[in-house]
């Protein structure tokens, strides 16, 4: 059951989702034959640079195989997941046996934000403006929605990234990328890089201590 990958034909100006697929043995055949589909239909929206070939990650009595897909941006990623299009292909394939889970990749956000920065970036600043718009994100997403009894937990778990990845890709990355582009790009004096810094990691605290002292039963 091996498979391959194709990587995309750009330098780093990609955005990746990537999906978990878990599916009885006896439907591999329909899961390759579906996942065919879905990457026909996705090459045809904007922004589409690549999706891997299923790669299998885990076997026994049932197979786990992991797909990554590229687009430009998140917001025309977004715009082929949540398509009607795409939509009506999942459901049409519900009885197949298999779920699927999906996660936005830590990475993709990094490479995304560079590109609005104009000189090269330590990786580590990148990497902490995407912690700070993540954290929040997520954290409020689990406090203000419960996950109906009706719907499983892997599904709960792609709406949840999905919610997370669209509130970041259109909204908060951005946002914090103009407000600290000065720090991100190493303009300014050291005193003005520390106290940029420092207001990161005083943020992140407050942040944590706000979530901390929410009574537990809120979760």
């Amino acid at each position: 059951m091996g498979s391959s990958s194709s990587q995309p034909q750009v330098s780093d100006q990609y955005f990746e989702y990537r999906f978990i697929h878990r599916i009885n043995p006896s439907a591999y055949n329909d899961f390759l034959q579906f996942q065919e589909r879905l990457r026909t239909r996705a090459q045809k929206y904007q922004g589409y640079i690549s999706e891997d070939l299923p790669v299998l990650i885990e076997q026994g009595e049932t197979l786990v195989f992991e797909t990554i897909l590229r687009f430009d941006t998140p917001e025309n990623c977004i715009h082929w997941i949540d398509s009607q299009e795409r939509r009506e292909l999942l459901s049409a394939e519900e009885n197949n046996g298999y779920p699927f889970q999906g996660e936005g990749n830590f990475e993709s956000y990094t490479r995304w934000i560079k590109q609005s920065i104009n000189n090269s970036s330590p990786v580590w600043k990148i990497n902490l403006l995407v912690l700070l718009v993540l954290y929040p994100t997520v954290m409020l997403f689990n406090l203000l929605l419960k996950k109906p009894s009706l719907i499983d937990f892997p599904t709960w778990m792609l709406f949840g990234n999905f919610c997370s990845v669209a509130i970041t890709g259109w909204f908060a990355v951005p946002w914090v990328s103009r407000l600290y582009q000065n720090w991100l790009e190493g303009k300014g004096t050291k005193k003005e890089q520390l106290l940029a810094l420092i207001t990161i990691f005083l943020a992140l605290f407050i942040l944590l201590q706000i979530f901390r002292h929410i009574p537990i039963n809120f979760w």
